[in-house]
This record gives structure tokens, C-alpha cells and sequence, in this order.
């Protein structure tokens, strides 16, 4: 199979587009044909070695964790799907291994592709989308009518929270740049903040509920905006937020979360049904062909991009 593989860490330029041996599988695995990947922020800071000193590679790998694809084969104690489904998941091997023509994926973590989304479309939900309800439902605790400031919300992670915010009735503000107005205007929040333009941790309302879904403010920045018994959410946990939760008892309640996204097919079928119902759409970056990853790693490292970067692969 042709593979995107890289045996040392560095920029964008260390992929090699080579044939590799198909992957085995366990019992408890499927093989998926890749028909489209997409590339997380974890990808590329993996790539550059920036996980290396609690995350060491053993070269070389293929990166990359969401898939969206067709089984085309099933370990002995698969149950649940069968050989020609439509499948999409985060992978949960060690570097994931999604950029790549064949994935070897375990069943717990998949779940059908949404029907009224092709591969490209779905391959952009497992890892963001999984994020963002878990960081809101888990996390959160979100409640109909709570206040949600999602940070970063023309992002992968951000654009699939603000949909999920309207989803579970919240009254949601996004913060990017108004250059996505294309965006908001698709996902419709109720309120929309310009960074460049105002400094939105300094008014006078108070939120339920601040999603970091950038990873660009901690705790202290944002707990002046956070209602007493607020929660303030990262997806980029800090060496220093320890530190931060031992402040946050002493700030009328006001808690710190962080959170480490699960790979659960359980989840992929709410996202599933959410997609079907037109609840979820993913909103697409750029697209491109598997033999030119480094373009996309470049684009994903150095750009500030709207919605995932998609690798099509089939």
C-alpha cells in the first residue's frame, strides 16, 4: 500500500510517500481501505517531535488518527460490523497510522458513516468533533439556556462545539476573526466576537461555561468572565494548571477542566445521528491528495485555517 511515513522528526518536508506492507489486525479489529483522513494539531506537533520526551517514536511511523473508509476485512471477534461498511473513527494506535491507503482500527472505536455525508466530510469529525462533546457534555455539564464562550470557534475542535452549544440549547458566543464570516453565517451562534476588535474577556457579561477551544488562554485570563460555579475548559492542558485548580477553589466555585478526548464509537454514533438529522456538518478548509501531505502539514502548521484540513486518500 502507499503510505505517507517519516523516519525522523522534523517539518513538513520529512514525509515520504512510499510502498509499505498492509497493516495485521487483531481480533478485535477491522482493516479499513482509507478513502480520506484529516489532520489534527497533534499530527504535525507528533511530526516535529514536540510529544518526544513522553511519546517516543519508533521509527518510521505513519501519523495521522481519523479515518473515514470501508471495511474490507474483520479480526474473529468483530461483531458489530461486517466486510463493505462504511465506517469512520479515530484511530488509538500509537501515532495512529491514518495517513495511509490501509488502517488497522479496533471496533470499540468505530461507527458508520453518516449516510448523507461522503468520505471527505466525515473523515473531519472523530477526533475534533469527539472533543468538543466531550469537553461540553463531560466536561462542561452543559445545560439549556447556560452562557458558552467557545474560543477558537472557526477551528476543527470550535466550529463542530458551536453546533454542539445550539445543539444542547445553550446561548452560544464565538470568538475568531471576522474574516470567517462565511462560517458564522453557515453556524449561526448567537453572538460573535472579533478578537482583533475587542477584548472579550473584559465586558460585563458572564459565562456558564468558556471553551479554550485554541488553547490560547488559561484559567486566570478568563475566570474575571466566568460566573461564580463557572467552568473554564482546555483542550491544551499546561504544566501550570495544577497550579490553576488550586486557585480556582479559592474563586467562588469557579472550576478548571482539562480534557484528554477518547476514542468511543459510542460517541461517533451521537455525531452520526446529530450529521443526519442536519445538526452537524463539517466545514472544510482544503483538500489534498495523500502524495501531497507536506503541503497540508505546512498549511495546518503555519496558517490560521477554517474547519479541518482533509487528506484524500481514494
Amino acid at each position: 500500500m502507499k503510505a505517507a511515513v517519516i523516519y525522523a522528526y522534523g517539518g513538513p518536508e520529512v514525509f515520504r510517500y512510499e510502498e509499505i506492507p498492509r497493516p495485521d489486525i487483531k481480533d478485535d479489529e477491522v482493516l479499513v481501505e482509507v478513502h480520506a483522513a484529516s489532520v489534527n494539531p497533534v499530527d504535525w506537533k507528533q511530526r516535529k517531535g514536540n510529544h518526544k520526551f513522553f511519546l517516543k517514536a519508533r521509527f518510521p511511523i505513519i501519523p495521522g488518527y481519523d479515518i473515514s473508509g470501508r471495511i474490507i476485512k474483520c479480526g474473529a471477534n468483530v461483531r458489530k460490523f461486517s466486510e463493505g461498511d462504511q465506517v469512520f473513527c479515530r484511530l488509538t494506535k500509537r501515532f495512529g497510522g491514518a495517513f495511509a491507503e490501509y488502517a488497522a482500527a479496533r471496533e470499540s472505536t468505530l461507527s458508520l458513516k453518516p449516510d448523507n455525508m461522503d468520505h471527505i466530510h466525515a473523515a473531519a469529525i472523530p477526533m475534533a468533533g469527539q472533543t468538543a462533546l466531550q469537553a461540553l457534555r463531560d466536561k462542561g455539564r452543559i445545560k439549556p439556556g447556560q452562557k458558552i464562550l467557545i474560543i477558537g470557534a472557526a477551528g476543527g475542535v470550535g466550529h463542530y462545539a458551536l453546533q454542539l452549544s445550539r445543539f444542547f440549547g445553550a446561548e452560544t458566543t464565538a470568538v475568531c476573526s471576522s474574516r470567517h464570516e462565511k462560517l458564522l453565517a453557515l453556524l449561526k451562534p448567537d453572538h460573535h466576537i472579533d478578537y482583533h476588535k475587542k477584548d472579550y474577556l473584559k465586558g460585563d457579561i458572564r459565562y456558564d461555561i468558556i471553551l479554550d477551544a485554541a488553547g490560547v488562554k488559561t484559567f486566570l485570563s478568563c475566570k474575571r468572565a466566568l460566573k461564580p460555579g463557572g467552568i473554564y475548559i482546555t483542550v491544551l492542558p499546561r504544566p501550570k494548571l495544577l497550579v490553576h485548580k488550586l486557585i480556582a477553589i479559592l474563586t467562588k466555585g469557579k472550576k478548571v477542566r482539562s480534557l484528554l478526548q477518547k476514542s468511543r464509537g459510542s460517541d461517533l454514533e451521537i455525531l452520526r445521528k446529530m450529521a443526519e438529522k442536519g445538526n452537524l456538518i463539517s466545514v472544510i478548509d482544503s483538500i489534498h491528495s495523500l502524495d501531497k501531505i507536506s503541503e497540508a502539514h505546512r498549511r495546518a502548521e503555519f496558517h490560521s485555517t477554517e474547519g479541518k484540513i482533509i487528506i484524500k486518500v481514494k
